[in-house]
């Protein structure tokens, strides 16, 4: 029987290491796969930045700036057409690429980090209030969220504009993260799904520069920085203007709108959209997008809120 039992053991070790040594192989070749993909979509830069996702400057007023910022799994070329509308109103508009994103898979793992994401957009703010007075903040989607944890930060931000912000945590995020997890022991990146309907007008879906890839890591990181804004709507004074759409693929209405209620802000107000997806920067409702913001910033940054 003590014989049996060591065979049994032994047999039990080989069969551990064979099933380790295959699932590292397994994660390799899925690796590879998602990597060569992305290789294949994308034209990188010598900089490591995919060709068209740069972060870019638009100069303007030298008193008065706009910080916008682009969301999960995404690039500034999303807010382009909303920072020309600003930028034609006279401001100097400002769009980063947020770290993990625009990059290629390997990087984007690695560096898709909430804190990183946090330390960025400090930067770039502070960076703007160095040279001008006035600076407004718009975020979209994680961005809109990392707008929330900066204005209850700099409460001197004179207006705040919320474009279908990730705050919360929705129940289909939930389930992604948990079934990214399960997974992650053979699949290190997953295809983030539900993404063909975030935006509706087909040439601006063809448009994106988005890698439509995810890990279990990022995903714990988004569901961080939704959960950290959640905490700060209550206390949030800044003016804000929430854009959402009723057909958001990703954010239910109703709870945009219990999200919405929570703001603290005692001038606040919800623009509801329709005919598009989730990033309504970049979707049908575009124009709308752009000329709301505008009037709202106008309305409230061009003052002297902001003012040093």
């Amino acid at each position: 029987m003590a014989g049996s039992a060591v065979i049994a053991a032994g047999a039990a070790a080989v069969a551990a290491v064979a099933g380790a040594a295959a699932d590292r192989w397994w994660r390799a070749r899925v690796r590879r796969r998602f990597e060569a993909e992305h290789r294949r979509r994308f034209r990188m830069t010598a900089t490591g930045v995919v060709a068209g996702a740069e972060p870019f400057t638009l100069t303007g007023a030298r008193d008065r700036a706009v910080l916008i910022l682009h969301g999960f799994n995404d690039t500034p070329q999303s807010m382009a057409a909303l920072a020309a509308r600003l930028h034609a109103r006279g401001w100097t508009v400002r769009v980063p690429l947020l770290p993990g994103h625009g990059v290629g898979l390997a990087e984007m793992a690695a560096s898709s980090r909430a804190a990183a994401w946090c330390a960025a957009v400090r930067a770039e703010y502070d960076a703007l209030r160095r040279t001008h007075a006035r600076v407004a903040v718009v975020g979209q989607s994680m961005g809109g969220a990392l707008a929330v944890l900066l204005a209850a930060e700099r409460p001197e931000i004179p207006a705040l504009v919320l474009l279908a912000p990730y705050v919360g945590m929705p129940r289909p995020l939930q389930w992604q993260v948990a079934a990214a997890w399960l997974a992650q022991a053979v699949m290190p990146y997953r295809a983030s799904t539900g993404g063909e309907t975030s935006i509706h007008d087909p040439r601006a879906r063809a448009a994106g520069l988005g890698p439509g890839v995810v890990t279990a890591r990022t995903l714990t990181e988004l569901r961080r920085v939704a959960e950290d804004a959640e905490s700060m709507l209550p206390s949030l004074a800044v003016p804000t203007l929430y854009l959402q759409s009723r057909e958001d693929n990703r954010i239910a209405a109703p709870h945009a709108a219990a999200m919405f209620r929570r703001l603290g802000s005692a001038d606040k107000r919800l623009h509801w959209l329709t005919g598009c997806g989730h990033i309504i920067s970049d979707d049908y409702c575009r124009d709308e997008v752009a000329e709301e913001t505008a009037r709202w910033i106008n309305e409230h940054g061009a003052s002297g809120h902001g003012a040093r």
